[in-house]
């Protein structure tokens, strides 16, 4: 049987599953932990060795430093940066966790960091790798999104006039288009795209993980889909049986 749609229940009921949640603001106070024992130890500046040995680079993979497609989400640049996660966790994610529960949550933020590293690997410019590290868990928050917007894909997402299912692809294709419209990446057309964007003063858009967000996008759908999907019991089974016979 299919799981029914999540269907929207009003700002009171947003708020209670904001404050009932127990794993999302955990995960959100966590990060702000870790990075508030980075600015205390220095700053990124003085804690570079820690973000180049748990960031994510492409050769360091290739490497064997495996760890790096998931410790890079545990870290974050600046202030804004882990606030900003950090409060998409808590939110997006408590929404999550009151429709799928603490596991379900956990599993679609460990989908989406996975799915941001392999985005980031397969689409991060080339000769640029190791320069500076991939931080943060904006994989994880964007398959949050992808997996609220898929479960109730005719809700209104307000503040915007848009479905749930229009907000959700609408962000997934516009990650994508951004991040294959990195000049770096050489591609015919949609890099001269980029150039032209970064010579009207639009450069410093490129210096955020488009790559990343998308793989976090599409993996969070992917795993909505599958809590979506028709799951097989004994009686599907010989149904299925009885017909063919």
């Amino acid at each position: 049987m299919n799981r029914p749609p999540v269907r929207d229940s009003g700002w009171v009921g947003r708020l209670e599953a904001l404050f009932r949640s127990r794993v999302a603001p955990a995960v959100a106070l966590a990060l702000l932990v870790l990075y508030a024992l980075v600015a205390v130890a220095g700053g990124v500046e003085r804690m570079s060795w820690w973000y180049l040995t748990f960031g994510l680079q492409r050769q360091e993979v290739l490497d064997g430093k495996v760890w790096q497609v998931a410790s890079h989400a545990l870290l974050h640049g600046n202030w804004p940066h882990v606030g900003l996660n950090g409060l998409m966790v808590w939110v997006l994610g408590a929404r999550v966790e009151h429709v799928l529960g603490k596991a379900g949550l956990l599993k679609a933020l460990g989908w989406g960091v996975l799915g941001g590293a392999l985005g980031h690997l397969l689409l991060v410019v080339p000769g640029t790798d190791g320069i500076s590290p991939l931080v943060g868990i904006s994989g994880g928050c964007m398959a949050l999104l992808l997996v609220i917007t898929t479960l109730s894909p005719d809700s209104r997402m307000f503040p915007l006039p848009v479905s749930g299912r229009s907000l959700g692809l609408g962000v997934m294709f516009a990650e994508l288009g951004f991040a294959l419209l990195e000049p770096g990446l050489g591609l015919p057309g949609l890099s001269g795209i980029g150039g032209l964007l970064v010579r009207h003063g639009w450069g410093e858009w490129f210096q955020v993980g488009h790559a990343c967000h998308f793989g976090g996008c599409l993996a969070g759908w992917l795993f909505a889909r599958s809590v979506l999907r028709p799951r097989v019991t004994l009686a599907t089974l010989r149904a299925e049986r009885s017909r063919r016979e």
